[in-house]
């Protein structure tokens, strides 16, 4: 069966209706709406278990941050958290750098700074990372 040119082009028209809608509904392309000064930092820890840990597993993290409500507000972070690798484990406590910041309404940037209580091999002793969650 072959399709004539005047059953490909509605064919060709809705194909290019619905390809578009189906990548930005897609959840890979979700943008937080009013992302949380908590919901950053935690986002900050897997980040430095994945870069600074080399691809370590992040746990017991159990921590509190100051809402940033609004634009250019700061609030400070407190609490630990433990990377794990290669059946290691090392416990962290977050230093006074830790913080977050709203950089825009739908933007919070944080900065996980923290001090291991014991060395461990393959972990490192301090971490300090920036990034944000949008």
């Amino acid at each position: 069966m072959t399709l004539s040119p005047n059953k490909i082009l509605p064919l060709v028209v809705a194909a290019s209706i619905v390809a578009p809608a189906l990548t930005i509904a897609s959840p890979a392309n979700a943008a937080v709406k009013n992302p949380q000064a908590l919901q950053a930092f935690k986002k900050g820890i897997r980040d430095v278990a994945r870069l600074e840990g080399d691809g370590a597993k992040a746990s017991n993290i159990s921590v509190t941050c100051v809402a940033v409500p609004k634009v250019d507000d700061k609030g400070k972070c407190t609490g630990s958290f433990d990377l794990s690798k290669d059946g290691k484990t090392a416990h962290y406590v977050l230093t006074k750098k830790a913080r977050t910041f709203r950089i825009s309404p739908g933007a919070i940037e944080y900065r996980v700074s923290s001090k291991a209580t014991k060395k461990v091999a393959g972990l490192p002793s301090s971490t300090d990372l920036a990034g944000f969650l949008q």
